[in-house]
């Protein structure tokens, strides 16, 4: 076999095998992506009160509340009141993804959702899977009091008996829950207060004081009723504070622990698959004596490592990718969102800044560097400059970038064609009933088929080198920026430094601060990724 047939096979094989990997993996990545992905949804839906997959306006979201007008006399009293509508919301989203997570069906939901806005008795509730109303399920929140013994006294005093009448669950916030119950073998307050006033019912029966045992007695069953009741909301007091506060912060921090969840669970499951696979490989190559067992060895660690942070990395970002393109506001995204596009784009991301890293480090060429962004799949570049095809068809007026990149991607369309051509006449060879004559014309036509390939792939090296070279300098320096950026904490020399190198590529900018990002999120401007 010739020695650029055998280097071709070799290259077919290893890329094979990777795409095997790839696939198993993205595979793997489907269904947590698919769940992680959804439950990070209700997070973006809390954020902007609107759930654009079922076509819901919710009465309020984390951002509409944290708009509430304040009293500047009594600015605290008016945060903690509204924080109480943020714990409502933050709540029920927290609870459904985690509902979705444990693979739950029931939902909740605030009451003002459903319809029925300030309910008497309860600001939550539960559905079951076909949305029908859990009866015992309902809630009432209450974030109130300054500490967690003026909690409990509101709790039980006269206005908030009608919630223990209707035996209505009380929400309340996680510290001050752990503080009421107890938690790490220390009682709780309840308990205290319980212990005391049995104490005191004991001397008032010892006296014959009956009138002073039945109100001990009141007080003890009212607590007792009270712990049976509470519950914690999922969030503590300072969280509130911040989702009112700070609702994209807030918002962000869910996002980012789901996605967690998500990246460490398929961390596992990338370990099992890439060691399985490198495994099988590797005592291959050690049976054909390619490899010896301690290299061998060395292998399936590397791989299995690999798999692992790259399942990571491509669950973690497909989670945070589905949940946004499943509230979306357009039809085809949340179309999109259900297939394994979320996982797919994820970790073409990833291949697409190995292949970059490669070529600054100098271990691919030009054109190499353009080829494997081809075959991990950066059709953007591709379809924006389809109609230029060719260097001589874009005006002389265009940037050279421009002009470069529209010779590049001509030369990367004929290179991609020619071999197209080659590899079908190639298959044709093989049939054994091709005419002798038809056989010498294809054979003819494969040397030009692959004279073809040399000369695409000549054009090819002296456009991307030509191009890429010509910029290098400025990428070099806006990578050395954004990375100083991001040591320094500099979110808008980390802005400025990206802007650069979109400008350098053609892009227009939409925003250049982190005041102009904000800007641009909170407007009905379209956000261009």
């Amino acid at each position: 076999m010739p020695e650029y047939q055998n280097n071709y096979a070799e290259q077919d094989k290893d890329e094979k095998q990777n795409r095997i990997r790839k696939a198993a993996l993205e595979g793997a990545n489907f269904e947590a992506v698919q769940r992680y992905g959804n439950a990070a949804k209700q997070h973006y839906v809390a954020y902007s009160g609107v759930d654009n997959e079922a076509g819901k306006q919710l009465s309020k979201g984390l951002k509409s509340i944290s708009n509430s007008r304040v009293n500047h006399n009594y600015q605290s009293q008016n945060i903690k009141q509204q924080a109480g509508f943020s714990a409502e919301v933050k709540s029920v989203a927290r609870k459904n993804a985690q509902n979705i997570i444990d693979g739950q069906p029931n939902k909740f939901i605030r009451t003002d959702d459903l319809g029925s806005v300030n309910d008497p008795l309860y600001d939550l509730i539960e559905l079951d899977s076909d949305g029908q109303l859990i009866s015992g399920t309902g809630s009432q929140m209450k974030f109130v009091g300054q500490t967690p013994e003026d909690l409990l006294a509101k709790l039980s005093s006269k206005k908030f008996q009608k919630y223990l009448d209707n035996d209505a669950i009380l929400d309340i916030a996680d510290d001050d829950y752990d503080l009421l119950m107890g938690f790490n073998g220390n009682s709780g307050i309840i308990d205290e207060k319980i212990s005391l006033l049995q104490r005191q019912l004991t001397t008032a029966e010892q006296l014959g004081n009956n009138e002073i045992s039945a109100q001990k007695q009141a007080q003890i069953a009212k607590l007792q009723k009270i712990k049976k009741n509470l519950r914690k909301s999922g969030l503590t007091r300072k969280e509130a504070i911040i989702a009112r506060r700070f609702p994209k912060l807030s918002t962000a921090k869910d996002i980012v622990n789901i996605a967690g969840q998500a990246g460490q669970e398929q961390a596992k499951n990338g370990a099992k698959i890439s060691g399985a696979i490198t495994l099988v490989k590797n005592v291959i190559a050690c049976l054909k004596d390619e490899k010896t067992p301690e290299e061998a060895a060395e292998s399936v660690i590397i791989d299995t490592g690999t798999g692992a942070a790259t399942s990571y990395i491509s669950a973690f970002s497909g989670t945070v990718i589905k949940g946004a393109m499943q509230n979306s506001s357009f039809d085809y995204a949340r179309s999109l969102s259900k297939s394994n596009f979320p996982a797919v784009l994820a970790t073409t991301t990833i291949d697409i800044g190995k292949t970059i890293h490669k070529y600054f480090a100098g271990t691919i060429s030009g054109s190499e560097c353009v080829e494997e962004l081809g075959n991990h799949g950066i059709g953007e570049i591709g379809s924006a400059m389809f109609s230029v095809i060719g260097a001589g068809i874009v005006p002389s007026s265009a940037p050279l970038v421009a002009s470069i990149a529209g010779g590049l991607i001509g030369a990367t369309l004929g290179y991609a064609a020619a071999t197209a051509c080659y590899n079908e006449l190639h298959a044709a060879l093989k049939e054994a009933e091709t005419a002798r004559v038809e056989r010498i014309r294809i054979e003819k036509e494969c040397e030009e088929a692959i004279a073809l390939i040399c000369q695409y792939r000549k054009e090819m090296e002296v456009l991307a080198e030509k191009y890429l070279a010509r910029h290098i300098l400025i990428f070099n320096k806006g990578f050395a920026a954004m990375d100083k950026a991001i040591i320094e904490n500099d979110i808008n020399g980390f802005i400025r430094a990206n802007s650069d190198i979109q400008r350098l590529l053609g892009k227009e900018v939409q925003f250049h601060t982190q005041e102009e990002f904000d800007l641009l999120m909170s407007s009905n401007t379209a956000f261009r990724l």
